[in-house]
């Protein structure tokens, strides 16, 4: 049984959760471990955005040390954090890295050109063109990106199927094998992540398909993340997730402690 949930917010614009609910309900899901990973977003052309700034940082830091001194003993939290885009501002990002020592960090692609994927315009003309350029900012994040792993790796498909559109896995593959080489080029690794069951996907993020892919290319960093803002979502459908790597061979989820790959829960 997987025992860990690797992708977590509370204090991020979209949660807004103590962070001490968070892992109380890990606590009560039998969770031994926790990484809260709220978001940190990045802009193109020098756009910044005033909620993410070094208060913010502090902040979410704070909260993180006063949640380890009181779980601890009960469960393991890991200092983590996902950092969206984070390939266009790589300076930025690495002086944030730098500074704070984090256990583990997910790079996301949530935006392009600083438009959000939830609110583009999804019509027969446009959907081509979204998912090329969503694809093509993976592919920068997977070369470029300072992370340990990538988070939701086909995100976009969550929009595409809001909005009635079917998602065609042979469109993305070129794509998605090129971020996969990248990733295990790289010694980075991949997340599960199952927010896709609540979200009408009807699937984690990647889908099976694209994780047996990962594995034929010599892919073994995984983690698993529920990616809950709230705490009725924490550690949901890991047994689900844990099906996924048993019927693509993986024989274990990683752990992460000081941005090292430590061993983690073995699939059963």
């Amino acid at each position: 049984m997987l025992t860990a949930d690797y992708h977590v917010h509370s204090i991020s614009p979209d949660a807004k959760v103590p962070m001490e609910d968070m892992c109380r309900a890990a606590v009560e899901r039998g969770l031994t471990e926790l990484a809260v990973t709220d978001h940190y977003e990045f802009y193109a052309h020098g756009v910044h955005r005033e909620f993410f700034h070094e208060e913010y940082l502090k902040r979410c830091w704070d909260s993180l040390e006063r949640c380890r001194q009181q779980f601890r003993g009960r469960l393991t939290i890991r200092r983590g954090m996902e950092f969206g885009q984070l390939h266009l501002c790589r300076e930025e990002a690495f002086s944030i890295i730098q500074k704070y020592p984090f256990d583990y960090l997910i790079g996301s692609v949530h935006k392009i050109e600083n438009v959000d994927l939830s609110r583009m315009e999804y019509t027969e003309r446009t959907v081509p063109q979204i998912v090329e350029s969503y694809y093509r900012n993976l592919i920068e994040l997977s070369a470029y990106g300072e992370f340990d792993c990538i988070g939701h790796l086909d995100l976009v498909k969550r929009h595409l199927v809001k909005h009635g559109f079917e998602v065609k896995q042979e469109l993305c593959r070129d794509y998605m094998d090129e971020v996969l080489g990248n990733v295990i080029a790289r010694g980075k690794g991949i997340e599960i992540n199952t927010s896709g069951f609540r979200q009408g996907v009807g699937e984690a993020m990647p889908g099976p398909e694209t994780l047996k892919r990962y594995r034929e290319l010599g892919g073994t960093i995984v983690t698993v993340g529920s990616d809950a803002h709230r705490p009725q979502d924490v550690a949901a459908d890991l047994s689900a997730a844990e099906m996924m790597l048993r019927e693509a061979g993986f024989p274990e989820i990683s752990f992460y402690e000081r941005r090292q790959r430590i061993p983690g829960c073995k699939v059963e």
